[in-house]
């Protein structure tokens, strides 16, 4: 199957841009990852070979390498960024000039090498706190409590200022908290951190556990993307959409309860009413599922399985290894 259409993901060695890559590459498309390789080049290696599929590396800050790989180009899926609050605390500056600078020059590229659509993964965590007995969608006022929020929201700004001035048909996207297995794998993730905690130390502490988090399997942004790709222009044309299954939704006490129903039975739970983290937040997914007809493919239940198996089979070297916190 072959689409004859190039996408370029920015970021595509990422925890998300790997599936984003395999999904896309898959499904027919050509595909250009642009990454600067800050976490390795293992989630690549899978892609060696095949005919779709070009790697470049390259940094979104510097123009003149985002535009020798935006030729020849259909759509972009930006992706890179620097991504979580820890790793946009430890280095404010990176994560300012990579996040908003960054997002200028692709869009700045795109334009000029008349790219037909771009995808910008923006975050839910920009609801920050909210009245969880109400779904925040698109019109709810964000509320970001973190650097990296506040980040992705001025970049939603920043792309809608630059979409007034080109032709290029702008979507972004909200994701949930993404969880499971990866070929880059994270374990600052918070259902990730759980049930490695679980998994290892047979205890676990949940703190702030009536916070609302809404969740999201990894691989199913591959399948956001496609769908805003193939949708009528008119549908995603300069629209936001918060990403994740209208069922997605849950308490973060919920997380234990599944590992210690389902996973280990004899799992110590130890509860703590309060959180540093303030945040939380319910979310009304109704638009993504009416307007392109977006559906979670796998449950946090089959998810939080997979990572169990990822321990127990051995497939991470060594999970406190801080390559796999993404700071």
């Amino acid at each position: 199957m072959s689409r004859n259409e190039t996408v370029l993901i920015t970021g595509g060695a990422g925890y998300i841009g790997s599936w984003v890559a395999q999904r896309l590459l898959g499904h027919g498309y050509r595909v250009v990852v642009f990454d600067t390789l800050l976490f390795g080049s293992k989630p690549l290696l899978s892609f060696l070979g095949h005919p779709g599929y070009t790697f470049i590396k390259g940094d979104v800050r510097n123009p003149s390498e985002v535009d020798a790989a935006m030729k020849g180009v259909d759509y972009v899926a930006h992706l890179a960024a620097i991504v979580g609050e820890a790793a946009c605390d430890s280095d404010p500056d990176r994560a300012t000039s990579t996040n908003l600078d960054g997002l200028g020059v692709v869009v700045r590229a795109a334009k000029n090498n008349d790219v037909r659509r771009l995808v910008f993964f923006s975050t839910c965590s920009s609801y920050g706190v909210q009245d969880t007995s109400l779904l925040a969608d698109e019109d709810t006022p964000v509320n970001p409590v973190s650097l990296y929020a506040d980040t992705k929201i001025t970049g939603e700004k920043l792309l809608w200022d630059e979409a007034a001035h080109h032709d290029i048909a702008c979507t972004i996207f909200r994701p949930s908290t993404v969880h499971g297995p990866s070929p880059r794998m994270r374990f600052d993730l918070i259902v990730n951190h759980l049930v490695k905690d679980a998994f290892f130390k047979q205890r676990l502490s949940i703190f702030g556990p009536e916070a609302w988090r809404p969740l999201m399997w990894v691989g199913d942004a591959g399948q956001a993307i496609e769908l805003a790709l193939q949708a009528d222009e008119t549908v995603i044309r300069n629209q936001v959409f918060n990403l994740g299954g209208i069922d997605g939704n849950g308490r973060k006490r919920e997380i234990g309860e599944i590992i210690k129903q389902k996973y280990i039975p004899a799992l110590e739970l130890e509860i703590h009413p309060s959180d540093a983290d303030v945040r939380s937040y319910r979310v009304d997914f109704s638009k993504i599922s009416t307007k392109l007809g977006f559906r979670l493919s796998k449950s946090l239940d089959a998810a939080i399985g997979d990572l169990f198996d990822l321990f127990k089979y051995k497939l991470v070297a060594d999970p406190e290894d801080a390559v796999y916190r993404n700071a």
